[in-house]
């Protein structure tokens, strides 16, 4: 059922981002030229010229809404992400409607050329009206399927964590009808509507619809009655594996000639999207290292001026697949700042921090040099934090699942640190960001973190 729903908004969705790009195409067509939005235009130019644009822009938004995973939903997405992601599909849009019609103006494929001005308008009104479409659309198609459909009443069997988790999860479905009645199980002061065995009782009495069964491995005979009981009382069944303890990153079901196999070690970020995340360290490394490459030339010097001692400070860290590699950095401490204290976390107003590596500490300057470590593909831009071997070695004995972060590359700045857990932060609830990323990648994802790195000024962690 809720696959079925799912499926049915993400058809919504399409349709009703091909109306409002229409919309926000006409609407920038008449703004532009017929009232003069930003400044006063050239003439109104011939709409049947400005036609042709259409199918480009559905073509370019749809496909890229279909890459961001806009039409594949687990539950109802965060706002604020999607904004974020209708901010940058417009706004490439726009700037691709421009690169390739302007190229075929060039050489005479077409007879006229497309004002730049309608593309900043069209690209401002899109992310406006894509999200006030998106919205409405999404509260008619609530009240419809509720209407139409009525409530489903949801009984969970089970009253452990796996059972609370279904809950949780199931309550964000609420607007495709999905009520959780309540959980069948042992008594817990109350919280179950009844044992196991009473589940005929309790589905007629509370007019269950759907069983979700989330219980332990160890119960497999009470799940098999379960079950029977349940077809025989012709209710929509489904099993939650209690897969949760065993898993180590995310599980994927695959198929080996028919044969079902859990995959416990699952994540996304392999093959062919590894080439693009590749493919994208290394042009956006080169182009920084260029971009900032007065502003490391002048860091250096003042360097050398400042204190004595090496520039650059090569510090030991462990990378992909806990592979030993030499992270760059500006130094910012006395020379042989560790000879005393051993490899620590930097504290607060740490005394071996020299007046010019305080500076280059609080811009992040003293970072910069990591885009060689991108560049040579020690490292990404987005991944985990880099931690150094001594420190590796004690985590991964105290803190479970730490060393699942060495499954991607290590980044210069990443989920956690935008969330603002930096520098002597609990290291778990770093963790639990880095699986996350891990699990969830996409380039999307590393953009976002990359633009809210750029927005608070923040790169990485203040480590030694």
């Amino acid at each position: 059922m809720i696959r079925k729903k799912r499926e049915q908004l993400a058809r919504v969705f399409v349709l009703s981002d091909i109306l409002a790009i229409l919309v926000s195409f006409f609407a920038s067509f008449w703004l532009r030229f017929h009232l003069g939005l930003l400044g006063a235009a050239k003439g109104i130019p011939l709409l049947g010229n400005y036609l042709g644009i259409i199918p480009f822009l559905l073509f370019m938004q749809l496909i890229y809404f279909s890459y961001q995973g806009f039409y594949r939903f687990k539950l109802r997405r965060n706002r604020l992400d999607d904004l974020f992601l209708v901010i940058l599909n417009s706004s490439i849009s726009s700037f691709a409607v421009l690169l390739v019609f302007s190229y075929l103006q060039s050489y005479d494929f077409i007879r006229f050329e497309i004002s730049h001005v309608f593309l900043l308008v069209y690209a401002l009104l899109s992310i406006v009206v894509i999200s006030i479409f998106r919205t409405l659309m999404f509260e008619i198609f609530s009240r419809l399927a509720l209407a139409r459909n009525g409530v489903s009443r949801v009984l969970i069997a089970g009253s452990g964590t796996l059972a609370e988790m279904t809950a949780t999860n199931l309550s964000k479905y609420r607007h495709f009808g999905l009520e959780v009645a309540g959980f069948l199980g042992p008594d817990q002061n109350g919280a179950t509507l009844g044992p196991c065995e009473d589940l005929k009782k309790v589905v007629e009495q509370y007019g269950i619809t759907d069983l979700f069964i989330a219980l332990p491995l160890k119960e497999y005979a009470t799940i098999m009655k379960l079950i029977e009981t349940g077809n025989n009382l012709l209710l929509d069944i489904r099993l939650v594996p209690d897969i949760l303890q065993l898993a180590s990153l995310k599980a994927g079901l695959e198929h080996i000639e028919g044969l079902p196999i859990i995959n416990l070690g699952d994540i996304p970020l392999e093959g062919w999207p590894a080439l693009s995340k590749r493919i994208f360290d290394l042009l956006v490394s080169l182009a920084g290292l260029i971009f900032f490459l007065p502003l490391i030339a002048w860091t250096a010097l003042i360097l050398k001026l400042d204190s004595a001692g090496p520039i650059f400070y090569l510090q030991t860290r462990v990378g992909l697949d806990g592979r030993i590699f030499k992270m760059i950095k500006f130094r910012t401490m006395i020379r042989n700042a560790e000879q005393e204290t051993g490899p620590i976390w930097s504290p607060v107003n740490d005394q071996r921090v020299t007046r010019v590596g305080r500076i280059l500490r609080k811009l992040s300057i003293d970072e910069l040099p990591q885009l060689l470590n991108v560049l040579m593909g020690d490292m990404s831009l987005v991944g985990p934090r880099p931690e150094r071997p001594e420190l590796v070695e004690k985590f991964k004995k105290n803190i479970p699942r730490y060393m699942l972060r060495h499954r991607v590359k290590t980044g210069m700045t990443g989920w956690a640190q935008v969330h603002g857990l930096r520098g002597n932060t609990p290291l778990d609830k770093r963790i639990e960001f880095d699986i996350y990323y891990i699990q969830n990648w996409t380039l999307r994802l590393d953009l976002e973190i990359l633009f809210r790195t750029i927005l608070k000024f923040q790169f990485i962690d203040k480590n030694t």
